[in-house]
C-alpha cells in the first residue's frame, strides 16, 4: 500500500513538472513571438522613416526645379502634383508640397518692434469671421500677447498670469511662432478652432500673399474693400494662373485692385512652402512634415509623426 501510494506521488510531481515545463515553455514561445513583432515592427518603421526623409529631400529637390515667373497649384507645376504610395523598394512614398504664402503669416500680428500690427490684426479678424469662428477681437488679443514680448495684455488677451493659473502651468511664449500646433496653447485656441484655421494660416511667411494660391477665405479678409473683387479673381484663378500683377488689375479693375493691394504686399510667387511626406514599409509608417525657404533652399522646421 505504501509503494502504491509513493508512485502515485511520484506520478502526480512529474505531471506537475511537465505541466510547469509546459507552461514555461509556452510563456517563452509567446515572449518570443511578441519580441520578433516588436523588431520587425521596429524595423519596418525605421525604414519607412528614411523613406519620409527621403521624401523630404525629393521634394526640395522639386521645388527648386520651377524657374517661371509664378508658383501656382497647376498640372504644370509638378511640385504642386506631388505622388501617392510611389513604389520604393519594397516600400511606398507619398508627397505633397502645400504654398504657405498664399495663407495668413500668423506672426505678422506683431511688428519687429514687438507691436501690434493694426493691417494683420483686422486681416485675422476678418478670416475668423469667415471660417467662421466665436469671438475672432479675443482670439486676435490671445494671439498678440502670445507673440509680444511685454507682459501687458490686450483687452481680451491673457499673458502669464493666466497662464500659470492652468494644470499644468506654463508662460506665454512671448515670442514668435514655430509650429501651428502651438496654437492649442493659446487662450480660446481649442483643438478644433486650430484645424479650422489651419489650411488658411502659416507660422511662416514675410506676409506678400500669392494670390494664385491663397484660400478664399483668406482673399476676401484682405482688405474690407476688396471683397467685391475676390469672385471675379478666383473665376479668372480657375481658368489659368496670374503670371503678374498687370493681369490681376486687369481681371477685377484698377479700383479693386488698388484696394486689394493697398498695402502693396500682393504677388504670384512664393518662397515658403509645406512639405509632407509619407513612407511606409510593411507594417511601419511614418511621417514627416518640413517647412521651407525655396529662396535660401533652407530647411526652416522639421516634425516627425
Amino acid at each position: 500500500m505504501a509503494v502504491n501510494n509513493e508512485r502515485g506521488m511520484v506520478l502526480l510531481l512529474v505531471l506537475v513538472v511537465i505541466a510547469l515545463l509546459s507552461a514555461l515553455l509556452s510563456e517563452f514561445a509567446f515572449s518570443t513571438l511578441v519580441d520578433l513583432r516588436l523588431t520587425e515592427t521596429f524595423r519596418d518603421s525605421t525604414r519607412a522613416e528614411y523613406l519620409a526623409r527621403g521624401g523630404i529631400k525629393a521634394g526640395r529637390m522639386l521645388l527648386q526645379t520651377d524657374k517661371n515667373s509664378y508658383d501656382a497649384k497647376v498640372p504644370t507645376e509638378f511640385w504642386s502634383v506631388g505622388v501617392q504610395n510611389y513604389p520604393v523598394a519594397e516600400g511606398s512614398l507619398s508627397v505633397s508640397i502645400e504654398d504657405l504664402d498664399g495663407r495668413l503669416p500668423l506672426n505678422k500680428l506683431v511688428d519687429a518692434a514687438g507691436n501690434p500690427n493694426p493691417v494683420f490684426r483686422e486681416r485675422f479678424v476678418r478670416l475668423c469671421l469667415e471660417l467662421p469662428l466665436d469671438n475672432p477681437e479675443a482670439l486676435a488679443d490671445a494671439l498678440i500677447d502670445w507673440l509680444d514680448p511685454d507682459h501687458e495684455p490686450e483687452p481680451e488677451g491673457a499673458e502669464d498670469a493666466d497662464y500659470l493659473r492652468q494644470n499644468p502651468p506654463y508662460e506665454a511664449s512671448d515670442g514668435p511662432l514655430q509650429s501651428l500646433d502651438e496654437l492649442v496653447l493659446v487662450q480660446g485656441f481649442t483643438p478644433a478652432t486650430v484645424e479650422l484655421l489651419r489650411p488658411h494660416v502659416s507660422s511662416f511667411g514675410i506676409g506678400r500673399l500669392n494670390i494664385n494660391t491663397a484660400t478664399p477665405e483668406v482673399l476676401r479678409s484682405w482688405d474690407a474693400e476688396a471683397v467685391a473683387g475676390v469672385d471675379s479673381l478666383l473665376n479668372r484663378r480657375a481658368e489659368k494662373p496670374y503670371q503678374n500683377l498687370d493681369d490681376l488689375r486687369d481681371t477685377i479693375g484698377l479700383e479693386n485692385f488698388t484696394a486689394l493691394n493697398r498695402q502693396l504686399d500682393l504677388g504670384v510667387t512664393s518662397s515658403y512652402y509645406l512639405i509632407n511626406s509619407q513612407g511606409r514599409f510593411n507594417n511601419g509608417s511614418r511621417r514627416l512634415q518640413a517647412i521651407v525657404d525655396k529662396g535660401k533652399g533652407k530647411l526652416l522646421w522639421q516634425k516627425v509623426n
